[in-house]
């Protein structure tokens, strides 16, 4: 039978409002109980360790201890495993029954039995989770929580894909083959934005403007876990380190030999057909040959352009290029020269105006 949703909300609320009135002398118990049980048995009770009946009282509870702290010894149980602990666990047994308030919690929990669920502050104090733990926790409730949003806007685009379709499927009633219809946006809105659709036969399609249509029905993706931000992430990463990885083989060879050789002599690279990096690299050396050629053609044009000249030059009594590199030499000296007698007479000048002011 299915609990309805207010019922569940109240038992976790009585659970947590009983799970916070725990103290710690309750955690306590709770520890020594499922220690107790671990190593000696799951019908072991404080009184049945100290070998005494519930209704014992507290001097004969301090004699059953000392009775029993002299056969638990750790120096008589030498070589005993767990010899130590299990007499300082007879210690606080013994504290604990001695106790009045202590037992009293003790005898409630010998009669009802010990709590499954002990509360969130127990759990977490005696169970520190690592943060590998912790950050799945929280991938895991975020992927829950992203599921549920999947979920809600699921049901509200299946609302939406209805309306569209049946205010479609009734604009085109009675038409033959594909026809293009205007829904409103909004239902029972006029006067407002619409929404252009085809309608093929029972089938409403939502056109594009490329041309294409798709169903639309199609649009309202059923909800699933493949779909939440974990999965989708790691679907990602993993497929762009395989797309980094191919790129990384022809690195080198596409920025040194391929892209750079955009146009050359007139040859297009984009308009090659094979992808395939041996046909690139051939077409790369066909184009570097292309260009050296015409790299040899243009040197060889320069040379002969330079001796016509000289031959030239030669012919009309011009003067040579050395000639011409001595002339600029002598020109250059002598105007260093009257640069330098111009400094020294304005210099003198300055040395006589100095000389009348004193």
């Amino acid at each position: 039978m299915r609990l309805p949703a207010p019922l569940l909300a109240l038992l976790a609320l009585a659970f947590s409002a009983v799970a916070l009135a725990w103290t710690k002398d309750d955690y306590e118990i709770f520890d020594l109980v499922a220690a107790l049980r671990k190593d000696v048995g799951p019908d072991a009770s404080f009184y049945s360790e100290l070998q005494i009946e519930p209704s014992a009282t507290t001097a004969e509870i301090q004699r059953a201890f000392r009775k029993r702290s002299r056969d638990l010894h750790p120096d008589k149980n030498r070589g005993v495993p767990h010899a130590q602990e299990r007499y300082a666990r007879l210690v606080v047994i013994s504290t604990v029954l001695k106790d009045s308030e202590k037992r009293d919690r003790y005898n409630f929990f010998y009669k009802n039995g010990v709590p499954t669920w002990k509360g969130f502050g127990y759990a977490y104090s005696r169970w520190r989770p690592g943060l590998g733990l912790v950050l799945g926790f929280i991938a895991a409730l975020t992927a829950g929580m992203h599921y549920l949003v999947l979920r809600i806007n699921y049901t509200r685009d299946i609302a939406r894909v209805a309306y569209f379709t049946e205010a479609a499927q009734k604009a085109a009633r009675g038409a033959q083959g594909r026809r293009k219809v205007k829904v409103p946006m909004v239902e029972g809105g006029l006067g407002g934005d619409v929404l252009e659709l085809v309608v093929d036969g029972d089938q409403v399609l939502l056109p594009h403007d490329d041309g294409t249509a798709t169903p639309l029905d199609s649009l309202a993706p059923l909800p699933s876990f493949s779909r939440t931000w974990p999965v989708t992430l790691s679907r990602a990463l993993i497929a762009r380190a395989g797309g980094k990885s191919r790129r990384v083989d022809t690195e080198d060879f596409e920025e040194e030999e391929y892209e750079e050789e955009d146009t050359v002599a007139g040859f297009d690279v984009s308009e090659v057909d094979t992808p395939t990096p041996a046909a690139r690299k051939s077409r790369a050396a066909e184009l570097r040959a292309q260009r050296q050629r015409g790299a040899n053609k243009a040197a060889k044009g320069k040379k002969g352009a330079k001796a016509e000249g000289e031959t030239e030059g030669d012919e009309s009594g011009a003067s040579t290029p050395a000639t011409a590199t001595a002339d600029e030499s002598a020109s250059a000296a002598e105007e260093e020269k009257k640069r330098k007698a111009g400094l020294g007479k304005a210099g003198a000048a300055r040395r006589r105006k100095m000389a009348l002011k004193k």
